[in-house]
């Protein structure tokens, strides 16, 4: 008959190596929920932000294509509205 096999041991020796990290460990279903439920509040809240950018990038963007057959974009006064739209954009980004 084959000798029995500490299952104890084997797995306390096991346990033990660091070098076996595969990078995961468990929580409970109430602490994955919860991250869950961050992680989609964050990416609700970047998607706010990206519709935010998009209303203040897009525009001028159509602007230079309605005027693209022209060579030259005048634009006198323009540092004013600029570091306004910096702002803004500054404001959705770094909050």
């Amino acid at each position: 008959m084959a000798d029995a096999i500490d299952l104890k041991a084997i797995l306390n020796e096991y346990l033990v190596q660091d070098d076996d990290d595969f990078g995961f460990s468990a929580v409970s279903e109430e602490d994955y929920n919860s991250v869950k439920n961050e992680s989609e509040q964050t990416v609700e809240s970047y998607k706010e932000k990206i519709k935010e950018l998009e209303k203040l990038i897009v525009p001028f963007l159509v602007k230079l294509v309605k005027t693209s057959d022209k060579e030259y974009i005048y634009w006198p006064n323009r540092k004013a509205p600029i570091e306004k739209q910096i702002t803004r954009i500054l404001n959705i980004t770094r909050s």
